[in-house]
């Protein structure tokens, strides 16, 4: 139970740090104030989320985890092709929307690999999958 609390608090706060880095990234060439204000309100999110988790993480003797070098290539390659494209807000949209829905799915593996997680562990989880969830549906006018 100890060892799966840790690893999917640690899949929790990596999530949130590409989530968080992602968003930042694209925030100075939005346009649409409304866009703007969303994703700052969802980094300001996503930012309480991962103080939770850290405090978490460390009460249990874990450290944080950051996304795999990978993921943050390939998110980096994503990202910046589609917006050197066309860097729009309706791309900033699309964007965001498919990230959320790909740390959706990520977090539910997590989830379900780690069943063994303590129930605090699986609110954090439960509570990020919410946020993203949201923010993904909030995109939509955008698209």
């Amino acid at each position: 139970m100890h060892e799966d609390t840790i690893h999917l608090l640690g899949d929790c706060t990596a999530g949130i740090h590409m989530a968080v880095s992602t968003i930042d990234g694209m925030l100075p060439r939005v346009q649409d104030q409304t866009l703007r204000q969303k994703l700052r309100d969802s980094v300001q999110t996503h930012q309480l989320l991962q103080a939770q988790a850290r405090t978490l993480l460390h009460q249990c003797g874990g450290e944080e985890k950051e996304p795999t070098t990978m993921a943050k290539s390939m998110s980096w390659l994503k990202t910046n092709a589609r917006m050197a494209l066309n860097g729009d807000d309706t791309t900033v949209a699309y964007l965001v929307a498919d990230g959320c829905d790909m740390g959706v799915k990520a977090l539910c593996r997590s989830r379900n690999r780690y069943a063994g997680a303590d129930k605090q562990a699986k609110a954090m989880a439960e509570q990020l999958i919410d946020c993203e969830e949201k923010l993904s549906a909030s995109m939509r006018p955008f698209l």
